[in-house]
């Protein structure tokens, strides 16, 4: 399964909801490319104006090509991390008593298959077969809505012309991407989108490649 960063979100809810009873604010999630770990979990602190921050990150990679049960128990493995951390409860190592307690809770109770660490030898690399790249138009409307589109590339200059003549849009902008988000988008040759959440709209539009907004081009096609 190709990991991305909605997925991660809608995974974190749900194990968030049903493990640590909604405990946890949502941390930053990441995919990497790493080969030693599947995931990690790591924050660090901000002091201003007399006040201190903690900023969480949960990172799982994306280089093995892993069945989906252990990308979820990767997840949860980092969840116990950030629970931890969050909570400031005091164990006796990364991997400690604590730890270790509350992994072998939520494998009896939750049937999942949780492990201190894994052996990367055990998985092949994802095959790096050349990934297709989409042209995505973000769109956002006047009524706080945000909207993904796939489109058809030699539809950009119609779909331009469209977008200008209907006021309830208040911004758009073009870009391209080899996101597997897109992967089960039409490529539509009209007006038509799908409604995102603003947190998934935010996150996928900062690691796309801007290539044009209502100013004009950013980069060539």
């Amino acid at each position: 399964m190709e990991i991305t960063i909605a997925y991660l979100q809608e995974a974190f809810r749900k194990y968030n909801e049903e493990i640590f009873e909604n405990t946890l604010p949502m941390p930053n999630l990441r995919v990497s490319n790493a080969k030693r770990r599947l995931g990690s979990m790591h924050y660090h602190i901000q002091k201003a104006w007399g006040k201190t921050r903690r900023n969480f990150t949960i990172v799982v990679s994306n280089y093995y090509d892993v069945p989906l049960p252990l990308i979820e128990d990767t997840l949860i493995h980092e969840m116990i991390h950030y629970e931890i951390a969050y909570k400031k409860l005091k164990d006796t190592s990364a991997h400690g008593i604590l730890f270790r307690q509350r992994m072998d809770e939520i494998n009896s109770k939750h049937h999942r298959n949780i492990t201190i660490s894994k052996r990367m030898t055990e998985h092949a690399p994802r095959k790096s077969n050349s990934s297709e790249t989409y042209l995505v138009l973000a769109i956002e409307m006047n009524d706080g809505s945000y909207l993904l589109s796939s489109v058809a590339r030699t539809m950009l200059a119609d779909l331009e012309r469209q977008i200008k003549r209907v006021e309830k849009i208040s911004n758009y902008a073009w870009y391209i991407t080899q996101d597997a988000y897109f992967r089960n988008f039409p490529k539509v040759r009209t007006l038509r989108a799908r409604s995102v959440s603003a947190e998934i709209f935010t996150n996928l539009t900062a690691q796309m490649t801007l290539v044009k907004d209502k100013n004009g081009w950013v980069e060539t096609l």
